[in-house]
């Protein structure tokens, strides 16, 4: 009855979104956004909230990493970003968890086969080698698949350059002895394209854990990552061509022994190989997109004294077709097929395959949009699983105000992980995936000046897995619903003025935990012709239940997190091929905690020169 419902709220109301837009830009309604149906299409006929940053946004927010310019972003929280450089991040999309979100690098789905969530750590990546990212809020199985019940992170690495040859190099210097480099190359002749960047960064850090005795002689907990890209692509004809990507990622780090508790030995190593081959080709009113990819993962901690490693490797294949079957009518369809495998020395390697066909039909006519797809899960070891999703939109085009409005149902999964299924502690082969069902409504506006965009939100999740004394599956439901708002202005020529707010909440007695019920901020921007731009950030997050394990009691504490407040600044000069950075972030040192028991950043400053060459 409750999914009867929500269909017809969806279609009723046709919704509302938060479109494209970061908190330096207005948002333009002849964008093109990818995320939301695995194609190009312009803003106004995306159905879904999508929020768009490019590499000019990203540069011009003066983000250290990619978990900085996520945390921008209306209706995410990211978890572990304000702490030491190596501390673990998690990201939450309208109040979800890790695992109920999806990263793609490049369009490919990519994730830690041997960790409990089967989830994508973001350290991995270098920012530097990011060309934008899209974040598109709801469900979205039916395209992508498991992991994808409440959002994707779509990360854009960067492309070769349409000229002979250019690129670029920059080095940042700032607080704690943070030293950031990148440099990268590229170009095209005639048939071929190319690219290689490499980057690396090194910080001493600060303490990670929290000392409550005062004595400061917590030591410092630094971090050090090394990243290599490299990409080749080869055009046979206008209609096919054939693409190579290779990339190494490291990173190592040292890490405390809990809230409030000091280590001088502890560490963390990681590893990232991926590689593989992307062929497309194209015809009249249609193309076929293949994407064949191996990763393998490696993780060691050695903490007091003890080694354990983790590997993880996952081999996929994904096959898109876009066929136009009228001026109207578009199918866009494929298959994706992956192997996971988890090894772990002392215990028996094991893996299991998935399958999925998946199938949307798209409906355009003019101003009216619909989508209906459905997804089919075949899972080598727990069957079958069927999703869909239902996402009509319709934007209303008038001399001095557009508005586009649109409702959305739709219905996900999360296969339980190697780990769960087969690990050493807890694990259980009976689980089954975890579900959920999403809806969105909303509507949002575009005037010359002003933008202003709402969308309501609602998630529920079922048959949640859990550890009591192994794992296993739930009978309790969660419930969440919420708002975002987001509304920019465009004061002058030169001056932008930009906000958003966040309500979450659970309609059941769930704890929302490092989750803040409100989260709002401001931005202000300042772009001069001459090549001088200024912005000026402020982030309230909300008071949010908190809980850390006490080390000396063996047990878990609950405290509540206080609400705090931060104000960023960041200037940049460009001149001809060179542009001068400097920030300060946290301007007003704000003592907060971020999370129970471990320190977060106080004031802290960067500067940076950037060199491009053609």
């Amino acid at each position: 009855m409750r999914k009867l419902q929500l269909l017809i709220i969806a279609f009723a109301c046709m919704g509302w979104t938060v479109e494209a837009q970061d908190s330096l830009k207005t948002v333009q309604l002849d964008e093109v956004v990818i995320t939301g149906t695995k194609s190009e299409i312009p803003v106004e006929k995306s159905g879904k909230s999508i929020f768009k940053i490019t590499r000019k946004d990203i540069e011009q927010m003066g983000a250290n990493t990619i978990a900085d310019v996520l945390n921008q972003v209306p209706g995410v929280q990211m978890d572990g970003n304000y702490g030491t450089p190596g501390t673990n991040i998690g990201y939450f999309i309208r109040g979800a968890s890790s695992k109920r979100t999806l990263v793609l690098i490049d369009g490919v789905p990519f994730n830690d086969p041997s960790g409990i969530d089967q989830t994508y750590d973001l350290r991995l990546l270098n920012l530097d080698q990011v060309e934008s990212i899209e974040v598109l809020k709801g469900g979205a199985s039916t395209l992508y698949g498991t992991g994808a019940a409440a959002g994707v992170i779509n990360i854009q690495l960067k492309e070769p350059e349409n000229q002979a040859i250019g690129g670029q190099a920059n080095v940042e210097y700032g607080s704690f002895n943070t030293f950031n480099g990148n440099l990268g190359i590229s170009g095209s002749q005639e048939k071929i394209a190319y690219l290689i960047n490499g980057g690396y960064k090194k910080s001493d850090g600060f303490s990670a854990a929290k000392d409550e005795s005062g004595s400061n002689d917590f030591d410092d907990d630094s971090f050090e990552g090394y990243n290599v890209l490299g990409k080749v692509d080869y055009s046979f004809s206008n209609e096919f061509s054939l693409g190579f990507t290779g990339s190494y990622d490291e990173f190592k780090n040292d890490f405390d022994a809990g809230a409030f508790s000091d280590s001088e030995t502890n560490f963390s190593e990681y590893s990232q190989i991926r590689a593989g081959i992307r062929p497309s080709y194209r015809w009249s009113g249609g193309s076929v997109k293949g994407n064949a990819f191996i990763s393998k993962l490696d993780r060691m901690f050695e903490s007091f004294g003890s080694l354990t490693e983790y590997d993880g490797r996952n081999h996929q294949v994904d096959i898109l077709i876009n066929q136009n079957l009228s001026d109207q009518f578009k199918l866009i369809g494929g298959a994706n097929y992956q192997r996971l495998e988890y090894e772990q020395p002392d215990f028996d390697n094991k893996s299991f395959k998935m399958v999925d066909p998946y199938l949307t039909f798209v409906f355009d006519n003019s101003d009216f949009n619909l989508q209906i797809g459905g997804r089919l899960n075949m899972h080598s070891d727990y069957g079958s699983n069927f999703v869909y999703n239902i996402n009509p939109s319709y934007f209303i085009d008038k001399d001095k105000l557009d508005v586009k409005v649109y409702g959305s149902y739709a219905t996900g999964y999360i296969t339980p992980s190697l780990f769960q299924l087969f690990g050493p502690f807890g694990s259980n082969p009976d689980l089954e995936p975890e579900e959920s069902e999403t809806a969105e409504i909303g509507v949002a506006t575009y005037l010359s000046k002003v933008n202003f965009d709402l969308v309501y939100f609602y998630r529920n999740d079922e048959s949640l897995i859990i550890y009591t004394d192994q794992y296993e599956n739930s009978n309790e439901q969660i419930e969440t619903d919420g708002i975002e708002m987001t509304s920019s202005f465009n004061i002058s020529k030169e001056l932008t003025l930009a906000a958003n707010y966040t309500y979450t909440r659970r309609l059941n007695e769930e704890v929302m935990y490092r989750i803040p019920t409100h989260k709002y901020g401001a931005s202000l921007a300042y772009v001069l012709s001459n090549g001088l731009v200024a912005s000026m950030d402020y982030l309230h997050t909300g008071e949010r239940p908190l809980r850390y394990f006490d080390n000396s009691s063996f047990e878990t504490v609950n405290v509540n997190g206080e609400a705090f407040d931060l104000f960023d600044f960041k200037i940049s000069y460009k001149w001809n091929d060179f542009t001068l950075s400097g920030s300060v972030r946290n301007i007003f040192d704000a003592d907060y905690e971020a999370i129970a028991g471990f320190n977060s950043v106080g004031r802290n400053y960067s500067a940076g020169l950037r060199y491009s060459f053609n």
